[in-house]
């Protein structure tokens, strides 16, 4: 049997179409990047800064400011009452107190009569402990009460006198109460004269 033989120049036609088909193919691409997994994020911790903050001072309270103040005399001090108001079995006034410097008086006055002829009547017990301390530019107010008067007519005219430690102080304003104006006897035989804690009117 004779071989057929194949022309040269068809042998190299079809060798250069195969290369040429395979320039001609896209070239594999490469599988994608796979992204490494981003390990966690780590934050320095912060603690966060207080700055310490300074504590207010207190406020001081009245009985904290400063020294104890001494206590007054009677050259501190001036008393004066007001009208004399007769009620049902009493006779009533209110007296005021000023002071030219600050200093400390009992906090329920102790006030006391001296009649006419000088001599120490009634005498009222002080209500109460404590003391107030009293300041310039301001007034204090007590409400004194005089009632049951079962002695004989005293010598005119009677003095209110508050009462301080050592000494005794005049009350202005003429006398208490007025003259053959004494409170009836209701519950004998001890007179009462009492009288209301200071307090600051102004």
């Amino acid at each position: 049997m004779t071989e057929r033989l194949v022309p040269r120049p068809l042998v190299r036609l079809v060798v250069l179409l195969g290369l040429v088909v395979g320039a001609c193919s896209p070239a594999p691409t490469g599988a994608p990047p796979t992204a490494s997994p981003a390990g966690p994020t780590t934050s320095a911790a912060t603690t966060p800064s207080i700055a310490p903050t300074a504590s207010a001072a207190p406020t001081p309270t009245a009985g904290e400011t400063g020294p104890a103040a001494a206590a007054c005399t009677g050259l501190d001090l001036k008393a004066s009452h007001g009208l004399v108001e007769g009620a049902a079995g009493s006779r009533e006034t209110e007296v005021i107190l000023v002071t030219a410097v600050a200093c400390a008086v009992p906090a329920s006055p102790a006030f006391g009569l001296r009649d006419g002829g000088g001599a120490a009547g009634v005498a009222g017990a002080p209500g109460g402990d404590g003391q107030v301390v009293v300041q310039p530019g301001s007034t204090y107010v007590s409400d004194v009460r005089f009632a049951n008067w079962c002695a004989a007519e005293p010598s005119y005219p009677l003095t209110l006198e508050l009462r301080l430690p050592g000494e005794t102080l005049e009350v202005t304003g003429g006398p208490f109460p007025e003259n053959g104006d004494m409170p009836p006897c209701t519950d004998g035989p001890t007179p009462e004269l009492i009288a209301t804690p200071w307090a600051q009117r102004s």
